[in-house]
C-alpha cells in the first residue's frame, strides 16, 4: 500500500481553463477539512477507484462540474481510495492557494475531498488504511514541507474537521464520520515538556510585543515567573488561563497542549514583523480569529 500524490499536470488539468485561488504560505494553514464529492465510480464499488485511468477522468470531471464556484477543482487536494489499498492525492487548487470548499476557512484550511458518496455503501475495502495513510502525509506535511501551524485549528476529539461540524450539510457522508482515525499530531508531540521545551517557551513569551517573560532568565526552569507569563498569554489569546499545569520549577510539568501550539505558532514559524491573526477552536465547532502582536526585532 502506498500514497500517490498526482499534480494537475499528471491528471490532465485543461490548461485553457483559469487556475483559481490566492498563493498563501504554508504557515497559515491551521486546519484541515474533510469532505466528499459525491460523484462516484461507474461500478458497484462507488467508493473505490480500480486504476489511475478513471482516477484521471474523474479529476477532469471534477476540474468542470461546479462552474458557481469557478471552473476549477475546488478542493485543496482530492483523495481516492484504490481497490489495491494506495491512496491516491491528486492536486486540486494546490496546497499553496486558497479553495472553494468551505465558506470562512478557505485561506485558513486545508480542504480534502475524498472522491465518492460516502452517504452510499460498500466502503473501499482498505477503508481504516487509507484514513491512516492520509494522517501519515499530513504529517509529513508538518514535519518537512513548511506546514508547522497545520492541525493547531481542530475540534476537541480529533485532528481534522468534517465539513458538517461547521455548516447544515451531510458531508463528507455518514460513513465517513471516521475522522479521528486521520492522525498527524501525536500525543507525545502535544504533551511531552522537558528545560529545552520551557526554554523554548519562555524565548517565544519574550518575543511577544509587548512581551510576557521580559527580563527573565531563559533556564528552562517552569516557575512563577513562567507560570504568570503563560497565564497572559492565555488571556490575550482568549484561553481559560491554566499557567504551567505541576508542580512549579519542574521542567516535567505540563503546560496545555492548545496554548504551546498557538505560541509557537505565532513566535516561531509566523509572518515576521508584522501583526498577524491566529485561529483558536475554543470548542466543538466555533472558531475564531484573535490577534497576537507582531514579533520584536
Amino acid at each position: 500500500m502506498a500514497t500517490i500524490e498526482l499534480s494537475r499536470r499528471q491528471w490532465g488539468a485543461r490548461s485553457s481553463l483559469p487556475r483559481r485561488g490566492h498563493l498563501i504560505g504554508a504557515a497559515r494553514r491551521t486546519e484541515v477539512f474533510v469532505h466528499h464529492t459525491v460523484i462516484v465510480d461507474d461500478d458497484a464499488s462507488v467508493n473505490e477507484w480500480g486504476d489511475l485511468a478513471a482516477v484521471r477522468a474523474k479529476m477532469r470531471q471534477l476540474q468542470t462540474i461546479r462552474p458557481d464556484l469557478g471552473k476549477d477543482v475546488p478542493y485543496s487536494m482530492v483523495a481516492f481510495c484504490m481497490a489495491n489499498g494506495d491512496l491516491v492525492l491528486c492536486e486540486g487548487r494546490g496546497l499553496e492557494r486558497t479553495g472553494a470548499h468551505t465558506i470562512g476557512h478557505n485561506r485558513s484550511a486545508l480542504g480534502i475531498a475524498f472522491q465518492g458518496n460516502f452517504d452510499r455503501r460498500p466502503l473501499p475495502s482498505h477503508f481504516d488504511a487509507q484514513l491512516a495513510s492520509l494522517g501519515d502525509w499530513l504529517r509529513q506535511l508538518r514535519r518537512t514541507r513548511g506546514f508547522t501551524r497545520l492541525g493547531t485549528v481542530r475540534p476537541a476529539d480529533r485532528q481534522v474537521w468534517a465539513h458538517r461540524d461547521i455548516q447544515s450539510t451531510r458531508c463528507p457522508g455518514g460513513h465517513l464520520y471516521r475522522l479521528e482515525r486521520i492522525r498527524f499530531i501525536e500525543e507525545e508531540d502535544e504533551n511531552m515538556m522537558d528545560e529545552a521545551t520551557w526554554k523554548k517557551v519562555q524565548i517565544g513569551l519574550q518575543a511577544l510585543d509587548p512581551p510576557l517573560y521580559a527580563a527573565r532568565p531563559i533556564d528552562g526552569q517552569p516557575g512563577a515567573n513562567t507560570h504568570r507569563a503563560v497565564r497572559a498569554f492565555e488571556r490575550r489569546v482568549g484561553f481559560t488561563p491554566h499557567g504551567v499545569m505541576g508542580p512549579l520549577g519542574d521542567p516535567a510539568s505540563g503546560m496545555w497542549p492548545a496554548t504551546r501550539e498557538i505560541l509557537f505558532a505565532s513566535v516561531f514559524a509566523p509572518l515576521r514583523d508584522h501583526e498577524h491573526e491566529v485561529e483558536i477552536d475554543r470548542g466543538p465547532t466555533p472558531v475564531t480569529r484573535v490577534r497576537v502582536g507582531k514579533m520584536r526585532g
